[in-house]
């Protein structure tokens, strides 16, 4: 039987290794939410455990345990088990164990697998022939990505999806990070370069696949000094001079092994480019999206406070994937005054600080004890090896091993370079784990017992894996459907079915229950609007409807916060979804007012958490006003009197909002909003002037600032103010309309026509607007206000209803 043959599994382990070294780094899949990580994640989940998997049946079927021995082997064990307590104690859920939003990198299921294939890699892959092949498919893959990016930042785009028709588009992540992946790889190229030598113990392989390879390397060599000379990022430079000092550095130890002096031109040409643009400005200019991180002080700040929670957290951190959380609970106010105020990064300024702050100083401390000690082991052979070809295989992956460790130090990491870190270094384990441990089965039955269980057990693990891996990016599928509806303008229906098939395909991921909440809500709304213009009472089947929807629409909510309590963004639609069920959920405003207030303690220094509460009392204001009409006496004062209350709990918020940001507009509008229901016109006049003088091109705080004007009987300042709205909006319907109203009230009765006459043309089918227009033709005219044409105002911070946006829409 062929899968009784060793060879057969020794062949699989290799080709799933060689597979996943070419496919990774330029691995995506149009189906999901995010095109790159989920996916690089799901390859690396599945070729790692079928490279494990027949790695460990080989030894099986040989009945004979092979394994390089040594204390090393209990590095990486160690440090998985440190990330496994870390994860256990973790702030998260489901982004620490299994990865979202761009945190799959860090997630322990990633961390596991890089373990777990780091063991394939050291003892599958300790012969020359498989590195050789290792390298070739790594060379191989950058050239594609750096063609890719390359053509694209040039705007000719190759690969036939919208997404990637964006300059700045490439397989690896952000620019900065595809520019420190190249960096790499061209350490490794250079060092493959620098040893390569015809015959039979040539470096590269032979034949016409070495003449490719040869190829390779120069064309990945050329593409990152273009790279770098396009992104001009002094980390690159730092990173390509360390390198290229580090290869040329190991050339005097043995000399022997480098074929000519005439190969270091190409080093040196690279080392003289990076010197000089590390201190001159690149004289390239091609514009990408840039990249935005913490500062590194910002990062040391996060890092210092993270540790000051409790001893716990500074032993073993707040847990992997969780530095977003430690950013919104520590950022500096300082922030507020910058345009990323309302950003809360998921990374350090370095992957080394966010490692410290995640993972706590035991995790920081194991990693560099393991990074160190492997580099200890690798200066130790390259010091005193003599045989040719281990020696040159040791120099080139050492070179780029250090190089990128060095940029743990200097820069952040994601999928691709984590991978590439972790391939490198089982590459260098398998150089310097030289001794090899071997054991017969027919001599040790226990041994080939606890071997044979142990397969069976990973290959069961092996086995749930992959169905979870499966049930996953069925349910990513479901999400990214859901978002390609929504932005095409697709019904509402089909958005919530497709979220609903998402969250129960994966449970426990909060993103897909906070957008179901979200949508559903929307669903809530246009219901209640739809009965409200019947002018009937609700069926009985409309009820039924609506308290489902509701009812739906809080236990998605709830469920979101109950999966990831210290994630801002789940108590911020929390607390939205009972703000707006207020006038159909008892005790609604309460639950929204908690939601807001812990909002406000996870991220302290967000001015929209404060707002958001001045909302909640904004909405109770009105709901009380609403029955201050009663006929029932106490009811009404009782009403008044929470009225009154509301409005004042309301206005020491919004103030408290200021204090964070002084120009937050949207508490200056709220804050307008709340003077006017307390009667002082003037005031909530000013505060809106001064918005507007602020923002002069929000149409929606112009035209609220004219409709106070006009409620103060100042005809001519808002008069003044409605004609600059026309000026920026010569269809601004809404505009016309009230300066129709001005003019009436002021007796020109040629002027209101006329704009009585411009608005029917733009809403022709408007029975409002043709009554009015047919009156004013008869001479009829009126000192009442009348109700607005279209809803809304146009305003940013304001829908027409008096509410800001703050749903997550997919």
């Amino acid at each position: 039987m062929p899968f009784s043959n060793v060879g057969v599994y020794q062949k699989i382990t290799r080709w799933s290794l060689y597979l996943l070294t070419f496919l990774l780094p330029i691995f995506f899949l149009p189906m999901t939410s995010n095109v790159l990580e989920i996916n690089k994640q799901s390859l690396l989940v599945i070729l790692s455990f079928v490279a494990l998997v027949a790695w460990l049946g080989a030894m099986v079927i040989e009945k004979r345990l092979r394994f390089a021995s040594g204390w090393f082997n209990l590095a990486p064990a160690v440090l998985l088990i440190g990330v496994l307590v870390s994860s256990i104690l973790s702030l998260s859920g489901y982004q620490t164990w299994v990865g979202q939003l761009s945190q799959e990198y860090t997630s322990f299921l990633t961390t596991a697998t890089f373990v777990l294939l780091f063991y394939v890699l050291m003892n599958a892959c300790s012969e020359t022939t498989i590195q050789k092949n290792l390298f070739f498919a790594l060379i191989f893959s950058s050239v594609i990505s750096g063609l890719v990016t390359l053509l694209g930042l040039f705007g000719v785009f190759i690969v036939p999806f919208n997404f990637a028709h964006s300059v700045g588009f490439n397989f690896v992540g952000t620019m900065n990070s595809f520019g420190e992946y190249m960096t790499v790889i061209s350490i490794l190229s250079l060092g493959l370069w620098l040893v390569a030598q015809k015959g039979k113990d040539d470096i590269l392989p032979s034949g016409k696949v070495g003449s490719l390879m040869r190829v390779l390397i120069m064309v990945q060599i050329v593409m990152t000094i273009a790279t770098l000379l396009i992104i001009d990022y002094w980390v690159l430079w730092v990173l390509m001079i360390f390198g290229i000092l580090l290869l040329c550095a190991f050339a005097f130890i043995q000399q022997r092994d480098f074929p000519g002096t005439n190969r270091f031109s190409l080093p040196l040409f690279g080392l003289i480019v990076s010197i000089l643009f590390l201190f001159v400005s690149t004289p390239i200019h091609v514009a990408f999206p840039g990249v935005i991180s913490p500062s590194l002080s910002s990062s040391l700040s996060i890092v210092k406070q993270t540790f000051a929670r409790n001893i716990p957290t500074i032993i073993f951190g707040s847990g992997p994937g969780t530095f977003v959380y430690d950013y919104a609970n520590f950022k500096p106010i300082d922030v507020n005054q910058t345009d990323y105020w309302s950003v809360n990064f998921d990374r350090a300024d370095t992957d080394v600080l966010t490692k410290a702050g995640t993972l706590g100083v035991l995790g920081i401390l194991l990693w560099l004890a393991f990074v160190v000690w492997l580099a200890l082991k690798a200066l130790n052979r390259l010091i005193r090896e003599r045989e040719h070809d281990e020696w040159r295989v040791t120099y080139v992956v050492f070179c780029a091993w250090a190089t990128m460790v060095l940029l743990h130090f200097l820069a952040t990491s994601n999928m691709t370079v984590a991978f590439v870190f972790w391939l490198l270094t089982g590459l260098l384990a398998s150089q310097v784990m030289v001794r090899i441990k071997e054991a017969d089965f027919t001599n040790s039955p226990k041994l080939g017992l606890v071997t044979s269980f142990t397969f069976i057990l990973v290959a069961v693990c092996v086995v749930a894996g992959l169905f979870v891996t499966g049930q996953r990016y069925v349910s990513e599928a479901a999400f990214a459907k859901a978002i390609t509806i929504d932005s095409n303008g697709g019904k509402i229906d089909d958005v919530v079915t497709a979220l609903a098939q998402a969250t129960s395909t994966n449970q426990l991921s909060d993103i897909y229950y906070r957008n179901l909440s979200s949508v559903l809500l929307v669903r809530v709304g246009s219901l209640f609007n739809e009965i409200q213009a019947s002018g009937k009472q609700a069926t009985q089947e409309q009820t039924q409807q609506l308290q489902s929807l509701v009812a739906a629409c809080l236990s998605a909510a709830q469920r979101a916060t109950a999966l990831e309590p210290n994630n801002v963004d789940n108590w911020a639609i929390r607390g939205g979804v009972y703000r707006e069920l207020i006038p159909l959920v008892n005790g609604a405003q309460d639950l929204a007012a908690a939601s807001f207030v812990q909002a406000m303690t996870i991220e302290p220094n967000n001015p929209g958490h404060v707002t958001d509460l001045a909302r909640t009392y904004l909405a109770v204001a009105d709901h009380d006003a609403a029955l201050k009409s009663s006929t029932n006496a106490d009811l009404a004062k009782q009403a008044t009197d929470g009225e009154k209350d509301a409005l004042s709990k309301a206005e020491e918020q919004l103030n408290k909002a200021i204090a964070l940001k002084a120009n937050y507009a949207p508490a200056h509008y709220y804050l307008a909003a709340v003077y006017e229901r307390q009667g002082k016109l003037d005031d909530a006049a000013a505060r809106l002037a001064a918005l507007r003088d602020y923002a002069p091109l929000d149409m929606g705080i112009g035209f609220q600032l004219s409709q106070l004007y006009i409620r103060q009987h100042k005809y001519d300042l808002a008069k003044t103010e409605l004609t600059r709205l026309i000026g920026l909006d010569d269809k601004y319907s809404n505009a016309r309309w009230y300066l129709a109203s001005i003019d009436e009230m002021q007796g020109d009765l040629k002027g209101a026509l006329e704009q009585v006459q411009k608005v029917a043309e733009l809403n022709p089918d408007n029975k409002l607007v043709a009554d009015r227009l047919a009156k004013l033709k008869a001479g009829e005219t009126t000192i009442s206000n009348p109700p607005p044409v279209e809803a809304g105002s146009g305003s940013a911070t304001d829908t027409g209803t008096g509410e800001v946006t703050n749903s997550e829409t997919p």
